[in-house]
């Protein structure tokens, strides 16, 4: 935990699939997943009924910074790729996150999220790295 935040590795199967910090607020899950593609925000609430496949234009403002993507949607959920280099680093320094649609805007706190969001970085890296030895097998000796 870093503050509200849980920081979680995920996996599919027995394979390293990314990390994700997560927090709930006003009713919506917030969680930002780090995987090989970079940076993905999932927004989620069980009383959304979307459209499955879906996209939907969204607005994302945070620190003064402003972006537009499309919002692929799930049943009760919808995720943001963020790939613009200089909103990632906005968001990475402000203290909330409006994500405006045609219906509603959800806001997301983000406080402690800088320390946060450099857990979440550590913990790629740390995860997605392969050991080239085996820990349980004592490393050749070499005269």
């Amino acid at each position: 935990m870093v503050g509200p935040w849980r920081i979680e590795v995920m996996a599919k199967g027995n394979k390293f699939d990314g990390c994700s910090m997560m927090r709930r607020a006003n009713d919506v899950g917030a969680t930002i997943v780090r995987g090989p593609d970079g940076l993905t925000l999932v927004l989620d609430s069980p009383k959304w009924k979307l459209e499955r496949g879906k996209t939907y234009p969204v607005e994302l403002l945070a620190g003064g910074g402003k972006w537009s993507a499309r919002a692929a949607a799930d049943r009760e959920s919808v995720s943001i790729p963020l790939t613009d280099a200089g909103f990632i680093e906005t968001l990475r320094k402000a203290d909330a996150l409006q994500v405006k649609g045609d219906g509603a805007t959800i806001a997301v706190p983000l406080d402690r999220s800088t320390a946060a969001l450099e857990r979440l970085d550590a913990c790629y890296e740390k995860n997605s790295v392969s050991p080239d030895s085996n820990p349980f097998v004592a490393p050749n000796r070499r005269p």
